[in-house]
């Protein structure tokens, strides 16, 4: 995490396969709650690039858990 902070401070990007392995790392609990909480503060104080989304994005799908709706009947309560 160090590291990553590190590159934050230097005010540089994250490339895609960066931005997923770090928010791969995070959901699979690799940081505790300060790191984290630095990673997000100093990540936050940014403009946030596409590449980095789609990074993130590619986490996000890889890590998802697919569930099958194909028998139910489904309806959209939140409004979103």
């Amino acid at each position: 995490m160090k590291q990553i902070l590190n590159h934050l401070f230097e005010h540089k990007t994250f490339n895609r396969q960066q931005s997923k392995e770090i928010l791969t790392d995070i959901a699979q609990g690799k940081y505790n709650a300060s790191q984290m909480a630095a990673f997000m503060t100093a990540y936050c104080m940014r403009s946030i690039t596409v590449t980095e989304l789609d990074g993130f994005r590619d986490a996000m799908l890889e890590l998802c858990l697919p569930v099958d709706i194909e028998h139910d009947t489904l309806i959209d309560l939140c409004g979103t």
